[in-house]
């Protein structure tokens, strides 16, 4: 069984960035992921990743996924299942002329890695950027009109929104930034909060206060996302206290804001350290407390994630340069242009 040098799961911007930068710094590596994309695909138009005016999901996901495997990268479509440690000796590790390690004929840990249909995979490094799930309603309409008026994020979509009725689900942070940013185009802005108290920070709730365009519709649940069957036409919800009082408002896009959950469970059983949130906790060079185990992405924590595509992009170069510096036992080569120069 071949030894790989890292072995990347996930699939989304985080682990295809993670690829390519590992391709060029001479890592034998994988790329294994469910699906590829992730969270990405979700999202219909996207205007704030740098070099694209104007770019869906899917179409910036193929251009990342085409240029790793144009760089060197293997990509499988599988779910990892289990991670386990293992000792066994193997080859020596190349390493650079300061930090050079001879683990000929000792024994070094390195990690298996099982997907669902049974294949294993050993290597001496992973890089986890499984990002998060981002929770859904689970109510009807919510699949069929998801990107045609069901959205989840309001920062990635375009401004197409303008004098149009929106509306968010959810009451934290995440859902008084988007209404408080999709009230500076739409008509009229709804927060639709199961809860009796938005749980802000107070320059949004502040904000929130101040805005006309904005109502909060407190200790309501959404029940049925309406459509004409091209796009959603309003919600249907009732309230907590007297759950026969069903209503329904039109509404031409929902938002729906109510967190993500991190794909952190294959690494629990490792002892991974988490944040109180479940998110993985690294250190500044995506290093989690565990040696050879890296993260990037969505699911570290929010210390260096904003949860958005760029955000994710620079962590899983910065992972890949950990990797190498892990691997080699030597600082990783400043890459310019495609060609590597050490400084």
């Amino acid at each position: 069984m071949d030894l790989y040098d890292l072995v990347i799961i996930g699939g989304g911007p985080a682990g295809l960035t993670a690829s390519t930068y590992a391709s060029c710094f001479h890592l034998k590596h994988i790329v294994i992921a469910a699906t590829i994309g992730g969270q990405l695909l979700l999202a219909p138009d996207i205007l704030n990743y740098p070099g694209f005016d104007h770019v869906n999901g899917k179409e910036l996901t193929d251009r990342m996924l085409n240029q790793a495997k144009l760089r060197g990268g293997e990509v499988v479509v599988g779910s990892v299942t289990k991670i386990s440690k293992n000792k066994e000796p193997f080859a020596q590790i190349q390493g650079g002329a300061q930090g050079k390690q001879d683990t000929n004929d000792k024994e070094s840990e390195f990690f298996e890695i099982e997907t669902m249909d049974g294949k294993k995979y050993q290597t001496k490094s992973i890089i986890l950027a499984t990002g998060t799930e981002r929770r859904k309603l689970n109510i009807p309409g919510e699949v069929e009109y998801t990107a045609r008026g069901v959205h989840y994020c309001a920062t990635c979509e375009k401004l197409d929104y303008e004098g149009k009725i929106c509306g968010v689900v959810g009451g934290a942070n995440s859902a008084v930034q988007a209404a408080s940013e999709l009230a500076q185009a739409a008509a009229n802005v709804y927060i639709i909060y199961r809860g009796t108290q938005l749980r802000g920070d107070p320059i949004w709730l502040d904000n929130i206060g101040k805005n006309p365009k904005i109502e909060v519709i407190y200790s309501t649940i959404p029940l049925e996302i309406l459509g004409d069957g091209q796009k959603m036409t309003g919600v249907k919800f009732q309230t907590t206290d007297n759950k026969e009082q069903i209503t329904e408002l039109k509404m031409d896009k929902i938002f729906i804001e109510i967190g993500g959950v991190p794909g952190t469970a294959l690494v629990i059983p490792l002892g991974v350290k988490m944040d109180a949130g479940g998110y993985i906790r690294v250190d500044d060079r995506l290093a989690t407390n565990i040696p050879g185990i890296f993260a990037a992405g969505d699911l570290v924590s929010s210390e260096l994630s904003i949860e958005q595509i760029a955000s994710s992009v620079g962590l899983g170069a910065r992972a890949a340069a950990s990797v190498f510096a892990f691997v080699k036992q030597d600082k990783a080569p400043t890459l310019w242009g495609g060609s590597q120069i050490k400084r």
